[in-house]
């Protein structure tokens, strides 16, 4: 059902971007979560931008020391780890 989600993800992302503006939690969030589920289809090519995307929303709404930024941060490094860029992964 991963292929039925997608465009639902897409739609909440865009309308979020619109009501919300882009740096809003809310619509970070989302990018998040788009993020996740192309990883889960295996578009990981496409995830890694809205992974990266997600971090930097992160930590200017909420601080690099934020709980939120740091999951970001942690689902970027599982991104690139799944991808073999080990070296990328590493702070």
């Amino acid at each position: 059902r991963l292929d039925e989600a997608e465009p639902l993800f897409r739609r909440a992302l865009a309308g979020r971007e619109q009501a919300l503006g882009v740096e809003h939690p809310a619509t970070v969030r989302s990018v998040n979560n788009l993020a996740l589920l192309l990883q889960a289809r295996g578009q990981l090519q496409e995830a890694e931008p809205l992974f990266r995307r997600a971090l930097a929303g992160w930590e200017k709404a909420l601080g690099a020391d934020h709980p939120d930024t740091s999951k970001a941060m942690n689902n970027l490094a599982e991104h690139l780890r799944a991808r073999g860029q080990l070296e990328e992964a590493e702070p």
